[in-house]
């Protein structure tokens, strides 16, 4: 049948494609823990394109899964890859290795939101010690004299810039 099998090479096509945002996410950790700004930079431009080519792959899907979903007596959005393989077990490879990248794929996505985030608790905790900014859930009603005295300390960045 001719449509499996431009479903089939449509998945293909897919699943290349998360495999290559695999290796631009491996390259993305390494810059994250080497600090690499700009190689960041390039990554995301990189995945961005990728991701559009997804796009139009992920149209294209949709179109054979209203096309299947007539056949099985589904809608195209409730429609899943497990209820093709059901109906044409041809599609079951496929299905295996665009999950198995699919997993892949958002596990290292994971590490690296974790491993941004760090970044970006590092360098609020060292703005915050270079401004001295003190953050205080309750204050003494005596000590107002003293913390008058204390906005007057010279920090190393001045905080009206």
């Amino acid at each position: 049948m001719l449509e499996i099998n431009n479903l089939d090479i449509n998945l293909k096509k897919q699943t290349q494609l998360y495999k290559e945002l695999i290796e631009f996410e491996i390259q993305k950790q390494e810059s994250l823990v080497n600090n690499n700004i700009q190689k960041i930079e390039e990554i995301t431009v990189q995945e961005e394109k990728i991701l559009l080519q997804l796009s139009r792959l992920e149209d294209e899907r949709l179109h054979w899964a209203e096309f299947f979903g007539k056949e099985i007596g589904k809608r195209a959005e409730e429609i899943t890859l497990a209820d093709l393989v059901e109906s044409f077990p041809a599609l079951k490879d496929v299905r295996t290795d665009l999950e198995k990248e699919i997993v892949k794929l958002k596990d290292l996505h994971e590490t690296n939101t974790k491993l941004l985030e760090n970044a970006v608790n590092i360098v609020n905790v060292t703005i915050q010690s270079l401004t001295n900014e003190r953050q205080t859930t309750y204050s003494n009603p005596n000590n107002k004299a003293k913390k008058k005295e204390e906005k007057r300390n010279v920090s190393l960045i001045d905080r009206s810039i």
